[in-house]
């Protein structure tokens, strides 16, 4: 049986190949870029790069103390290459990460907090026109509770 491609992610008549959605993507990145009021936010499609750049320089770093160390001492740089290298590489990579995801994290409420203002102003209007139309209708009132009697005095003069 052949796959179906006609329902497979990444075909279609709207499926770019792979090149030219990274190349559709790199220039969204840097039209962005360009934007000197600062009126889209790129930094969420720039994330991997930013995220590779990081990794790339946290194990330049470690690379650069392991040479250090070697040139301290041998058996040290070996201790050092093999046990406390791999510890603060992956150790730079969690922090790198975090920090990424947390700033990432900031940008997304930023966006919905737009969005949900957009749609507070749609509402906003929305409900002036209705309240506008209601008072042109006389509509009845509904009175959903009744108002308290006051207790006769009689009552309780009688029974003095």
């Amino acid at each position: 049986m052949k796959p179906d491609l006609l329902n497979a992610p990444g075909t279609g008549p709207d499926a770019l190949p792979p090149w030219a959605a990274t190349r559709a993507e790199l220039g969204e990145v840097l039209v962005g870029l360009a934007d000197v009021q600062m009126r889209s936010i790129v930094t969420t499609r720039m994330a991997p790069a930013i995220y590779l750049l990081c990794i790339a320089g946290v194990a330049a770093i470690n690379l650069y103390l392991a040479a250090l160390v070697f040139g301290y001492s041998t058996p040290l740089g070996l201790v050092w290459a093999l046990l406390i290298m791999p510890v603060l590489f992956v150790s730079g990579v969690v922090v790198v990460r975090v920090a990424l995801e947390v700033i990432l994290s900031i940008f997304r409420i930023v966006v919905y907090m737009e969005s949900l203002m957009d749609h507070v102003v749609t509402l906003k209007g929305q409900t002036e026109t209705i309240m506008d139309r209601t008072e042109i209708i006389d509509l009845p009132r509904i009175q959903f509770w009744k108002p308290r009697r006051p207790k006769s005095t009689v009552s309780n003069e009688g029974g003095e």
